[in-house]
């Protein structure tokens, strides 16, 4: 009797697949928010308005990862590796929402094609997220297509970061030439250094994931 009585009062086991994937498909959506506002047409108000409600559930659903990592006995994946990937995620949507801030801040319309690039890499990377996280489910049986998924994430970083390079490149070349003044470039130069961060951290939740599934291989 008092062993169905402890049983009863265990918390459950949580799904923490789902609430990662959750976590990405908030990336996802932030991510095409924007791509969207980096390609102009519109405004920034109904942009960073959009950004703060996407925001604003991703924090909801990172309270629920990090509630359930500290309440669950028996959790599929380490503690810790469940507190650091809930943690990455989270920082990504947070990331986002600092470039849509940015360019309203800055009043931004245009980017060169090498930044759309680097936007449209976030987009592609953060659908690779949304990909690999059910496959947390048997990281053993899986684990091939989660490495297969993450390698993709890995290359759009690397693409991301030689795409930097020619638009940090190219801006510094428009200042030279003084078709821009200096407190342009400074704006600019910060929102690429934004975006480029964003798909720094999907590269980083990637190479989490990869950790996981090391130690179920």
């Amino acid at each position: 009797m008092a062993l169905n009585l402890f049983g009863a009062l265990m918390p459950p086991d949580e799904r923490f697949t789902t609430l990662f994937g959750e976590q990405a498909r908030c990336i996802l959506d932030a991510a095409t928010l924007l791509r969207t506002m980096m390609a102009g047409g519109s405004g920034p108000e109904p942009h960073v308005k959009a950004m703060r409600a996407i925001e604003v559930a991703a924090d909801a659903i990172a309270r629920k990862v990090f509630l359930a990592a500290n309440r669950t006995f028996n959790a599929p994946l380490d503690r810790e590796d469940i507190l650091v990937l809930g943690r990455e995620l989270d920082d990504a949507v947070d990331l986002i929402e600092d470039a849509v801030k940015g360019i309203a801040r800055y009043d931004v319309h245009a980017f060169p094609a090498e930044v759309m690039g680097m936007a449209d890499g976030i987009v592609t990377a953060a659908q690779r997220l949304c990909e690999v996280m059910p496959h947390l489910d048997a990281p053993t049986r899986n684990h091939r297509e989660i490495f297969r998924l993450c390698a993709e994430v890995g290359t759009i970083e690397g693409d991301a970061d030689d795409a930097f390079d020619r638009a940090l490149t190219a801006l510094r070349a428009q200042l030279r030439a003084g078709e821009i003044d200096t407190i342009a470039y400074l704006d600019r130069k910060e929102l690429y250094e934004l975006v480029e961060s964003v798909v720094d951290k999907c590269d980083d939740i990637a190479n989490a994931v990869q950790t996981i599934t090391t130690k179920h291989v």
